[in-house]
């Protein structure tokens, strides 16, 4: 069972941008408002259901997903841990995902391109002084 706390903006947004007939949307008009804390509701569901409710968040009101992924995780659930395909190597000990992966090279095509905007800048200022004498001069 997952117990997901809303405050009542959230909770207002998530029932506005759900149809009338969803599950989720029951399960959000059936939420319990919390009389310690005014306007926060708690919302108990299963995993699957909480699942969905968290989709919906992503897409209607990203800034609560957190919430519910909080609640998720609190619950136990394994829904979010990575799991790798059968046919995938396992990875060395202690040699998991880096926070700061290396930076790849530039491809060679974006390397001359950015070259070639650095480097024509005094060009065109060098043009832009001619063109203003050339107009005083005429």
């Amino acid at each position: 069972m997952v117990h997901i706390w809303l405050p009542a903006d959230t909770h207002r947004r998530l029932l506005d941008g759900l149809p009338g007939w969803s599950r989720t949307h029951r399960l959000l008009v059936d939420a319990m408002e919390m009389h310690h804390a005014v306007g926060v509701r708690r919302v108990s569901c299963d995993v699957p259901d909480a699942l969905a409710l968290l989709q919906v968040a992503e897409r209607v009101y990203p800034e609560s997903a957190p919430l519910i992924r909080i609640a998720i995780r609190k619950a136990g659930s394994t829904a979010f841990e990575h799991r790798p395909s059968p046919s995938a190597k396992p990875e060395p000990a202690g040699h998991g995902r880096d926070l700061y992966p290396e930076p790849r090279p530039l491809p060679l095509q974006r390397l001359a391109s950015v070259h070639l905007l650095v480097f024509s800048f005094p060009i065109l200022q060098a043009l832009d002084r001619v063109r203003e004498l050339v107009r005083r001069v005429l």
